[in-house]
């Protein structure tokens, strides 16, 4: 009767684990057309695992990174997320095929912050001024 169990159990543990991350895929999603972005992409995760030494242990731990890119006055820029905390920042922006870090890293903007961002005097990636239209939506 045991060995039927644990199959069962350890197959519903990893169902309920790619729920829960479609799921913090989902509301990242939610969270940006609530901030007034239209027209965001698929989202997808990075996994980070680190250790650290304390003592004779190594302690092991995993975060996940959710990333939608969201189109912008021409430019297409990377929102970041850790997944199961609050709070999202500009991590890249995309240009030719490259994807600089976004100096300063603004958090929980909305697009009408972005906006601005994107048309103010502040420091920008290399590439920036290659793909900013600010003529566009």
């Amino acid at each position: 009767m045991k060995s039927r169990i644990v199959p069962a159990l350890l197959a519903l543990g990893c169902a309920a684990a790619l729920t829960a991350c479609g799921n913090n895929e989902d509301k990242f999603v939610s969270e940006l057309k609530a901030a007034g972005f239209s027209n965001p992409g698929e989202p997808s995760t990075e996994k980070e695992k680190k250790s650290k030494k304390i003592g004779k242990r190594t302690v092991k731990s995993s975060e996940k990174t959710i990333e939608v890119v969201v189109r912008v006055k021409g430019c297409d820029l990377e929102f970041a997320k850790i997944s199961g905390q609050s709070g999202y920042w500009l991590d890249e922006l995309h240009v030719n095929g490259q994807e600089p870090d976004w100096p300063g890293y603004p958090e929980n903007l909305n697009r009408d912050q972005v906006v601005k961002l994107l048309g103010d005097n502040s420091a920008k990636p290399d590439g920036f001024k290659s793909c900013y239209k600010p003529n566009e939506a």
